[in-house]
């Protein structure tokens, strides 16, 4: 699973790539065309425009390109990395902790002994032991928690004995929407 930042910088490197692949490739033709182009500084010409397009062209197929290849949303990529999906950490929601069996009264709730995450009552009709439960890290991007979200409800969001929370089907498929 990828983090916000590794999305980030993902989104930063294709976005720069694409760019210079665009200026290399409308410099070449600037160049094979004797410097003739004007596009925009000191006026139009038909070579300044056959530039500006193929920049274009070129720019926008690399983007669709480097879309596929790192596999980051769009507001990611042409942001250069600026706009971020939302951690997992932000889109949890609080989920009870218990210490004992007896005092659980509620539907889902993370066993805690000595401190330690230990089990998840009430996704199964037995504990179910930490270590097999969908856990991932808080930095975690949610929009990387799909692939969970086909073989289970609920994903719990925990760095290390910090419970953070849970996120449900429901909940991460109204974020998907959402955005």
């Amino acid at each position: 699973m990828r983090t916000v930042r590794d999305l980030r910088l993902a989104g930063l490197i294709a976005y720069l790539a694409a760019l210079i692949a665009g200026l290399v490739v409308s410099g070449l033709i600037h160049w094979a065309l004797g410097g003739r182009g004007q596009f925009g500084w000191e006026g139009f010409n038909f070579f300044g425009i056959l530039e500006g397009l193929s920049f274009l062209l070129v720019f926008t197929l690399s983007l669709w390109i480097a879309k596929r290849a790192v596999k980051v949303t769009t507001t990611t990529l042409l942001s250069a990395g600026i706009f971020a999906p939302t951690s997992a950490r932000k889109l949890a929601r609080p989920v009870p902790v218990i210490h004992a069996l007896q005092s659980f009264e509620g539907n889902i709730a993370v066993l805690l002994e000595a401190g330690h995450p230990v089990g998840v009552i009430g996704i199964a009709d037995s504990l179910v032991p930490w270590d097999e439960a969908p856990v991932v890290p808080g930095e975690t991007a949610a929009s990387e928690l799909s692939s969970i979200f086909r073989q289970h409800q609920i994903v719990f969001v925990a760095d290390g004995d910090k419970v953070h929370g849970m996120i449900t089907r429901e909940r991460y498929f109204k974020y998907l929407g959402a955005k």
